[in-house]
């Protein structure tokens, strides 16, 4: 049988019987098509790891037993707040879900002067439900037990009190070092980088001006989704758990 790692947004007990919640009682049984029998892991956000069986159904819900609960942290030594650039449709998409699947600790949607979605287009619950979904569904795919936290997408000008850790602003300019050339810094980092128009002069500028360091993902101009996944998983490499 394949292996499954569910989300679920309750409580769980540490064994004996556990009437699954209705949503993820609906992925399981009607998307993945579980059967009598099947094991799975769950998980709640709290770093645990919930070893169970599917042992029935009522109703909607499924009824499982769960057998072992195990301590799995599997969030990175070093803490990535992405600030993520709005972006095209399936293009923020996919950034989103790659940058949980390489264990980001937070991320800030941000709208950028040449950002071509705007701010009034992603606000609302809505939008907002739909990347925790796409988040938890990353989550679930990568076996992470813990959910990054997403934050309400803000102008990039107004999101410079949000920075953590050090600083780092992707800039293409040949005259910038790349993160290998770099001190390692803290435990504690905030990315940022452009979207696809890149950063305004007076963005780069107001970076700088608040302690961002420049960088530049080598001698080729990457996309702004590409930019900042490889960014991700450089630094992970470099200094986290890749």
């Amino acid at each position: 049988m394949p292996r499954i790692h569910l989300y679920a947004d309750s409580d769980l007990p540490e064994s004996g019987g556990f009437l699954l919640p209705p949503q993820p009682s609906h992925h399981l049984l009607k998307v993945l098509r579980a059967r009598l029998g099947q094991e799975l892991t769950l998980f709640n956000g709290d770093g645990w790891i919930y070893s169970a069986s599917l042992q029935g159904v009522t109703g909607a819900q499924a009824e499982l037993a769960i057998g072992a609960r195990t301590w799995r942290p599997t969030a990175s030594p070093l803490a990535i707040h992405l600030w993520l650039p709005l972006i095209r449709g399936e293009r923020w998409d996919w950034s989103l879900q790659k940058a949980v699947e390489l264990g980001v600790r937070t991320i800030q949607p941000v709208a950028c002067r040449h950002s071509v979605v705007q701010l009034g287009e992603v606000r609302g619950e809505k939008r907002f439900k739909r990347w925790q979904d796409i988040m938890i569904a990353a989550c679930e795919q990568s076996g992470s037990t813990m959910i990054p936290t997403l934050m309400p997408a803000v102008a990039l000008m107004d999101a410079w009190s949000l920075q953590r850790g050090q600083g780092f602003v992707l800039d293409p300019a040949e005259n910038h070092p790349r993160m290998a050339q770099i001190p390692r810094p803290g435990q504690e980092i905030t990315l940022l980088n452009g979207p696809e128009g890149g950063l305004a002069a007076e963005e780069l500028e107001a970076a700088h001006t608040h302690g961002f360091q420049a960088l530049r993902m080598g001698p080729r101009i990457l996309r702004a989704e590409t930019a900042a996944i490889a960014a991700v998983a450089v630094a992970q490499a470099l200094w986290g758990d890749l």
